[in-house]
C-alpha cells in the first residue's frame, strides 16, 4: 500500500493537481491585488493600468469591478482548498473560473479589438481549464 500525501492522492500522481492548485493561488493573489486597487485607489488603477482618465462617475464602476474581483478571488481560493482535499467540486469550480476568464478574454478582444485581453485573460483561462482537466483526471484515478 502506498502512502498518500496531504493532497489526498498518491505522491506519484499529483503533479497536475499541484500545478492546478498553485495556478489558482497565484491567480487569486493577482485578482486580489487588482480588486483592492480598484476599491481603494481607483484613479491610479484607471490611469496607470488601463490608460483611462478618472472621473467621479466611474466610482460605481470601480466599486463593482473591485467587488467582482474579490468574489473571483474567493472562488479561486475555495477551488484550491477543495482540490487540495481531492474533492472534484474544487476542480469543477476552478474550471468554471477558467471558462469565465477565457470567455472574458475572447469577448474583450472582439469588442475592443485589443488582443491584450486574449493574451492575458484568455490564456489564463485556457491554462486553468487544461490544468483543471488534468487534475480532475488524477483525482478520479485515485477514487477508482
Amino acid at each position: 500500500m502506498s502512502e498518500t500525501s496531504n493532497l489526498g492522492i498518491e505522491p506519484r500522481k499529483k503533479t497536475w493537481t499541484r500545478i492546478f492548485i498553485w495556478s489558482l493561488c497565484l491567480q487569486a493573489l493577482l485578482e486580489l491585488l487588482v480588486g483592492l486597487t480598484l476599491l481603494f485607489d481607483l484613479p491610479t488603477a484607471l490611469e496607470s493600468g488601463f490608460g483611462i482618465s478618472y472621473s467621479v462617475e466611474l466610482d460605481v464602476l470601480g466599486n463593482a469591478l473591485g467587488l467582482y474581483l474579490l468574489l473571483l478571488t474567493t472562488l479561486m481560493i475555495v477551488s484550491a482548498m477543495w482540490t487540495k482535499k481531492a474533492n472534484l467540486s474544487g476542480v469543477t469550480l476552478g474550471i468554471i473560473c477558467g471558462v469565465f476568464l477565457l470567455t472574458f478574454g475572447v469577448y474583450a478582444t472582439i469588442t475592443s479589438g485589443d488582443a491584450q485581453a486574449l493574451l492575458i485573460d484568455g490564456l489564463r483561462g485556457f491554462l486553468t481549464i487544461a490544468f483543471g482537466y488534468m487534475a480532475g483526471k488524477e483525482i478520479k484515478q485515485q477514487h477508482v
